[in-house]
């Protein structure tokens, strides 16, 4: 029984995760191109369903944002 709750916790916790970094990347962008970026930001559900190729992309740009921002927070903590 815990192992299906485990699965449950994690596949919960992926989609916080994914959504948080689709988010980031559609802002970063947004800014980036002046508003130019037409991809619509999208509810927590159509998220899901639109797992895309392009969505996948985005999602990178935002994990790529998040992990360069922890590096220069430890570079400057040096």
């Amino acid at each position: 029984m815990s192992f299906v709750i485990e699965i449950f916790a994690w596949l919960f916790i992926e989609t916080i995760f994914g959504f948080i970094f689709y988010s980031t990347g559609c802002l970063i962008l947004k800014l980036i191109t002046f508003g130019q970026f037409k991809m619509e930001f999208k509810d927590f559900g159509a998220y899901k369903v639109s797992k895309s190729r392009k969505v996948n992309l985005i999602c990178l740009l935002g994990i790529t944002f998040y992990i360069l921002l922890i590096v220069l927070i430890a570079y400057l903590n040096n």
